[in-house]
């Protein structure tokens, strides 16, 4: 390599040592200063959240005794994880930069007093802890926002769409549910009756009324040559488990209502030897079927297709072999 080969190579060097310590100084005087939460008071148990939306409606959660609940809704379970999901990620929420602050930024962001997709309050024993307003959205799953104790709007994590001011979309859809594992018997009025066979420690059947069979399931009421399908029985076990409801409907018999006498009667004996019966039947003129189960006193909205896959496995030819 030539002197001046080697003397362009040093200089070269240098220059670019120069151009990233300006870019280095340069950065850090243009650098945000640090993030800062969305929501300034911390520390507080939050017992209310209250959503509303663009065209007035509104829907409060509340905690009661530890649990929260949907006063609209007489007081219903809410979907404990979702609701505990949704308020840590509110508290968690960072701001940067503001993007705008002026009236014409709040209006044009739609983060304005009478102007917003989402209103969004926190109570913590009546105190009102947060105010935000969420606007329109600069990209998927984010939204600008706006705490109203000023007029600095910041782009955030969060989308409306996961915080929805419809009642149906908090409700613990599992609570009518008796979880698989639980399932001791299944009685199916007029159809057959299923026992869970549960071997003990020795190795013998636990179930002392049960007529023994080679499976997990056994019945009582089996005539000659007659045998349970024990993959079908254990498919209605977890249909059951599974059940979901997707909206309350009330406490009161409609008319609408077919459940006089039920499409579908099924009686659950647990292993802590509880009884839950469900009473399901079809809704006048639609899909969905309503559910009445023994351990809560509304009638439920439940899926066609669950209810379909529930009357298809029900059925005495499906669960007992000749």
């Amino acid at each position: 390599m030539t002197r001046l080969a080697q003397f362009l190579a040093v200089l070269l060097v240098v220059q670019l040592g120069l151009v990233f310590g300006l870019n280095q100084i340069q950065t850090g005087l243009s650098a945000p200063p640090p993030e800062t939460f969305l929501i300034t008071t911390r520390d507080v148990e939050i017992d209310q959240l209250t959503i509303e939306n663009a065209d007035g409606e509104q829907l409060s959660l509340r905690k009661a005794d530890g649990s929260w609940i949907i006063p609209i809704d007489g007081d219903f379970p809410a979907d404990q994880e979702k609701v505990k999901t949704i308020l840590v990620k509110l508290l968690a929420l960072q701001r940067g930069l503001p993007i705008g602050t002026t009236p014409a930024a709040l209006q044009r962001f739609r983060v304005e007093e009478n102007n917003f997709e989402r209103r969004i309050t926190l109570h913590s024993d009546e105190i009102l802890i947060a105010d935000i307003f969420l606007g329109t959205s600069p990209r998927a799953r984010m939204a600008h926002a706006r705490n109203s104790k000023d007029t600095s709007v910041f782009e955030i994590k969060l989308a409306t769409y996961e915080v929805p001011v419809k009642s149906e979309e908090w409700q613990d859809e599992r609570v009518v549910q008796v979880p698989y594992p639980d399932i001791d018997a299944i009685v199916l009025p007029g159809v057959v009756s299923l026992v869970r066979n549960r071997p003990s420690a020795t190795g013998t059947n636990t179930n002392a009324d049960a007529t023994p069979v080679p499976g997990l399931w056994s019945s009582p009421e089996l005539g000659p040559g007659e045998s349970i399908q024990q993959e079908s029985a254990d498919a209605l076990a977890m249909k059951i488990a599974v059940l979901r409801i997707i909206d309350v409907l009330g406490k009161d018999l409609e008319t609408t209502y077919e459940l006089t006498p039920p499409q579908l009667t099924l009686v659950i004996k647990t292993v802590n030897d509880d009884t839950v019966v469900y009473e399901i039947g079809a809704i006048l003129g639609e899909d969905d079927y309503v559910l009445k189960a023994s351990t809560r006193p509304e009638y439920f909205r439940v899926p066609g297709y669950l209810v379909q896959s529930l009357l298809e496995t029900a059925d005495r030819d499906v669960i007992v072999m000749q």
